[in-house]
């Protein structure tokens, strides 16, 4: 089936998708064998279920290969069995679903997020989904889904991957998003919808962790903010634990009470994650019995990072500040890939209010791809602002945009045909803005002119699938000292507001060679706004330029007088903005007049514990905690040179593993970050660890804390048996447990001290009992 076949049927019909694979295996005794190795040693069981899906009105069979990626597979010790493993779950599927029912290939996590979230580079990461959606191609699907993604980078490497492999079969975007629509990594709901419009895929869907009723209000934000077909599956509620088993008590008849509000939010696609089974899917089909409702929403222009999401309207200032034309010592840094600079600029100018950053990396003959790769990796790691890529290799630009997690801005193109073409396909491919210039082979004398040659470049433009909304055209600002005629600058931008195109200047062009620019600056953009301009590139950090064109804005009640916002104290600043040496400076001068174990104790570790409360109450989010955690390792580390010996061994101990079974270790991960920022010693043994080594460990290093995680519902029970092996072997050790399948009142049946939500309650939980011992 094609993509055009696909949308035809979604047009007129509401598909219904299968049901939990996992969550079914376990209930019918297959707990202790991967999933995906039933494909192969039980084929039969996967046939089975999947049967009962087709009976119970299935439209659409996912393939059993959730975590069959060769990756994965070769975590479960099973990476040569790969290419079988997903050949056969194609062809009991087929086998399955006897023509009633689209076949799709069905992929999901690698189990390591792609940098900087994790440690795998990002065309690694791409080449594991092309074999995988390879093999799976070529088997014969009739097209794919990849869903639980918690991680929008590794999505995008995902629909790359498969986007290699096949552009004719239809492809289904999930993400996995909290009650309060952010996804662990920090992305929320919308900028998952606002970076996956663009993309080559057809529906955009969120699955996993809800149940109907909390995702219900999650999905409503998606179905605002796309006009592609959209796609569900939430669990059958939380998941409860019996004594003996964890299974998900949620009804069919409950389930199905959620149906209607899905359609009325205009699904196209309505399944089950976790828990649902052939009967929760049987109650779907007989609640879906009318034609999908077609909602068409007006979604404004926006731009994004991983984390922030601005709209173009009613301004956007792009700072210029990265760039190092005429500082050498500045482009010597970047070519030494000294970035602390680059991070700095970013970090003012975000400051300073710009929404969208600059990038120009200056001469680039002196640099290489891989600068372009590790700049972009380190301001996804700061948070940055969006970014405009003003890059001139169409190398190097390709680069820098498969590393962007979000919707970016490229900084630009001429009107001729060749840099158009390429440019175009970038923004296809990759998605996002791009500015353009009013310019061909020559600048052009008169505004007239130069419109007219936008007009005739247009439907070029249009005819390889590019709206409107996502062309930005810079009218050319030239310089004042040599003579130019500002006017006509002003008047192109007029003519191009008046035919419906957005606008954008590099505004210090202008005032070149100019005393006084900011002066100059700020007058002509007071004319450029009144005139339709709706941004600038311009230096943010200049303070009458800004308060100009914010006077501007409020007097087009644009904007609202802006009230005061209350500021972090200057160490947790420097600290969330990953600059070490200013925290340095902070901490050396607190050494004046305090002991280093005050300095660490009281300063250093206050300092993240309120970083730790500003994770938890969402006002930052994943990239910034880690990279906080980063930045303070070494100054902990410096401060515990300097306390003396006695004192330091007061230093709380932690062992932390991910069960026996589970090769997730992300949250793990993150707590022992967090832990090690807060100035905990971490024996880290890794994931997929037997209660043995566990226990071992236990006994060897006689650690204050024990952390145990588990994401899979199929692993949970063995956090209880390492507690169990504890208590016979009498070792005193508090026992702390998180992860995807765990809850309080899981914690407390297995006989755990604590539960943690995420990494900063897991933090204060430690630290209470550390202070409790001390």
């Amino acid at each position: 089936m094609n993509r055009k076949e696909f949308a035809e049927i979604l047009n007129e019909k509401i598909l219904i998708l299968d049901g939990g694979y996992g969550t079914e295996f376990i209930k019918r005794g297959y707990k202790n064998i991967p999933a995906e190795i039933l494909n192969i040693e039980y084929p039969e069981v996967v046939y089975n279920l999947q049967s009962e899906y087709v009976k119970s009105g299935a439209d659409i069979l996912l393939t059993n290969t959730f975590s069959g990626n060769r990756r994965k597979l070769k975590e479960l010790n099973y990476e040569e069995a790969f290419e079988k493993v997903n050949v056969k779950a194609v062809e009991i599927a087929k086998q399955a679903s006897k023509g009633k029912a689209l076949v799709f290939g069905d992929l999901s996590s690698l189990g390591e997020y792609p940098k900087p979230m994790g440690a795998l580079e990002m065309d690694e990461a791409i080449e594991e989904y092309y074999q995988q959606a390879k093999v799976l191609f070529e088997s014969g699907v009739d097209g794919f889904i990849v869903e639980t993604m918690t991680d929008i980078k590794e999505l995008k490497a995902a629909v790359y991957g498969i986007r290699k492999v096949t552009e004719d079969l239809p492809l289904i975007a999930h993400m996995t998003f909290e009650e309060n629509g952010r996804s662990v990594t920090g992305t929320s709901v919308e900028i998952f919808a606002n970076v996956f419009n663009d993309l080559d895929v057809d529906v955009l869907g969120i699955n996993c962790t809800l149940g109907p009723e909390d995702l219900l209000k999650v999905f409503e934000r998606l179905s605002l903010s796309t006009n592609k077909f959209l796609s569900v599956e939430p669990n059958a509620g939380k998941p409860i634990f019996d004594g003996k088993n964890l299974e998900y008590k949620m009804t069919p008849e409950i389930f199905g009470m959620f149906v209607e509000d899905y359609l009325d939010l205009g699904v196209n696609i309505i399944g089950g994650c976790c828990g649902t089974s052939p009967e929760h899917i049987k109650v779907i089909r007989n609640m879906v019995k009318r034609r999908p409702k077609k909602i068409v929403k007006e979604i404004p222009i926006m731009y994004s990072s991983r984390t922030i999401l601005n709209k173009f309207h009613p301004f956007t200032v792009i700072g210029e500040r990265i760039n190092p034309a005429g500082n050498k010592k500045f482009q010597n840094e970047i070519e030494e890939f000294n970035f602390d600079n680059v991070i700095k600029r970013a970090n003012n100018q975000k400051n300073a209010k710009a929404h969208a950053i600059d990038v120009n990396l200056g001469i680039e003959k002196i640099l290489n791809e891989e600068h372009f790769k590790k700049i972009i990796i380190e301001l996804d790691k700061h948070s940055s602002l969006p970014i405009s890529f003003d890059i001139q290799n169409i190398g190097f630009l390709e680069s820098a945009l498969k590393e962007y997690p979000g919707r970016p801005i490229i900084n630009s193109s001429k009107l001729s045909k060749k840099d158009l073409d390429r440019k175009l396909e970038l923004i296809k491919k990759y998605g996002g803005l791009l500015i353009v210039l009013a310019l061909e082979k020559e600048i052009l004398e008169s505004a007239e002119e130069r419109l007219q040659l936008m007009l005739r470049k247009w439907p070029y433009i249009e005819s390889k699938g590019i709206s409107k909304d996502r062309i930005i055209v810079d009218p050319l600002v030239l310089s004042l000292a040599a003579n130019n005629d500002p006017n006509i600058t002003l008047e192109t931008v007029k003519l191009l507001s008046q035919n419906g195109f957005n606008t954008t200047m590099g505004l210090s062009n202008l005032s070149f060679g100019l005393p006084n620019r900011n002066y100059i600056n700020a007058a002509f953009l007071s004319r450029a706004k009144s005139k339709g301009l709706t941004s600038a590139i311009l230096n943010p950090e200049d303070e009458f330029l800004m308060n100009t064109l914010n006077g501007n804005l409020l007097l087009d009640k644009n904007i609202v007088i802006p009230t005061k916002v209350e500021k972090q104290d200057e160490l947790t600043e420097k600290i969330l903005q990953g600059e070490e040496g200013e925290v340095k400076r902070i901490i050396e001068n607190q050494l004046k007049e305090k002991s280093p174990l005050e300095v660490s104790q009281d300063v250093l570790g206050k300092a993240m514990e309120k970083i730790g409360d500003l994770y938890a109450q969402g006002n930052i989010y994943l990239p910034e905690l880690l990279l906080a955690a980063e930045t303070v390792k070494p100054i902990f580390d410096y401060l515990n040179n300097l306390i003396p010996e006695s004192q330091n061994d007061k230093k709380a101990k932690v062992v932390l593993a991910t069960v026996e079974g589970d090769i997730h270790d992300i949250g793990k991960n993150i707590v022992a970050a967090v832990l090690r920022s807060a100035n905990f010693k971490i024996i880290d043994l890794g994931k997929d660890v037997e209660t043995s080594i566990i226990i071992d460990a236990v006994q060897k290093e006689k650690p204050n804390i024990l952390g145990l995680s588990a994401m899979m519902t199929t692993t949970v029970g063995k956090i209880e048996d390492v507690v169990n092996e504890l208590k016979k072997l009498s070792l005193n050790v508090k026992v702390i447990a998180g992860g995807a399948s765990m809850n309080r009142k899981l914690a407390e049946t297995f006989g755990c001290d604590a539960y943690a939500k995420d990494a900063s309650e897991g933090l204060k939980i430690c630290k209470s009992w550390v202070n409790l011992n001390s």
